[in-house]
């Protein structure tokens, strides 16, 4: 496939995606990229809040996926088209990526990330900040990014235990046989003492209650990415320790935050780095860790362009010599 350029392009398909890329790695990426955006200047990455046009006409679903998408890979120095990447596995994959990334890193069972050019190497988090394992993670919502999320946080957590609910129980027991998980037909029992809660869900109105949560546990929030949309209660919000991915886009779109007018503690890339390190709950009055994604393009950026090299780099060995 070519370009009207001079130079080729390539255009790589979801399955190729899959086949070219780790979700461990990716995992890696997302620190770097999180990291990076948190830098501001100094990290080099100029990251606008993105727009969003809305045409109501059109909103729901038609048999496709909830979210669909292409990435554009470029050639930092000229500009020139490269790739042209399927975005939906690409938005399943480093969404949780990013997700695992922050659990990680808010579960201090690995550590802070430090960087030497574009390297980064892990070191051990003080001893006061450990704490036990998780042993449950809950995931509301058993779409995509359900199975992604399931994925993504085994890579670095042993759970004895996960669970699924949706509001489908046929969808949840779909879900539940592909990723090796248990469902639970009531909300309030799936959240039961679980450790790692996250959501994942097209909810308007919030769907969790900080009531049916145990003390210490993570919350990662997916859905809920207009602003007038909900997936937690004001309990959750306001007795959380909150983390974003990026404090511009919360303040923009976060439906559970602005309409709670819960206070953002930090960027998840200011916790990676160090800038900010996490306090103890009992520290700061809080009951709950929560992280928002929202999703930024330098996840897709990083994604891309490694799925790109990947590519090119198995074509070349390919080529007879």
């Amino acid at each position: 496939m070519a370009s009207n350029c001079s130079l080729p392009f390539v255009y790589i398909s979801g399955e190729e995606v899959r086949r070219l890329v780790g979700m461990a790695e990716l995992i890696e990426e997302m620190a770097r990229g999180l990291r990076w955006v948190s830098e501001r200047d100094e990290g080099g990455v100029v990251q606008p809040v993105r727009t969003v046009v809305r045409v109501d006409k059109y909103c729901g679903l038609r048999g496709v996926p909830s979210h669909q998408a292409i990435v554009i890979v470029l050639d930092p120095r000229t500009g020139t088209l490269q790739a042209i990447v399927d975005g939906v596995e690409i938005t399943n994959m480093r969404t949780a990526a990013a997700s695992a990334c922050a659990a990680r890193v808010r579960l201090n069972t690995s550590h802070c990330l430090h960087s030497h050019s574009t390297h980064f190497s892990l070191s051990p988090p003080p001893q006061a900040l450990l704490q036990q394992a998780p042993r449950v993670l809950c995931i509301v919502g058993s779409g995509v990014q359900a199975r992604s999320h399931a994925e993504a946080l085994r890579i670095h957590h042993s759970f004895s235990e996960v669970r699924i609910w949706g509001r489908s129980a046929a969808s949840a027991q779909r879900c539940a046989d592909e990723v090796r998980a248990k469902v639970s037909l009531s909300l309030p029992d799936a959240l039961r003492d679980a450790d790692v809660v996250v959501a994942v869900t097209l909810a308007t109105e919030p769907l969790i209650r900080g009531e049916w949560l145990k003390t210490g546990a993570v919350v990662i929030s997916v859905g809920a990415c207009h602003s007038d949309w909900r997936e937690l209660d004001d309990d959750v919000m306001l007795n959380s320790l909150v983390t974003v991915d990026s404090c511009d886009a919360a303040m923009k779109e976060s439906g559970d935050i602005i309409q709670s007018g819960a206070e953002i503690f930090a960027e998840i890339g200011e916790v990676i780095s160090g800038a900010k390190p996490l306090p103890s709950l009992s520290d700061c009055g809080k009951k709950f860790l929560m992280f928002k994604s929202l999703g930024m393009a330098i996840e897709d950026v990083l994604s891309g362009t490694l799925i790109y090299h990947r590519f090119m780099e198995r074509q070349t060995s390919r080529q007879p010599t």
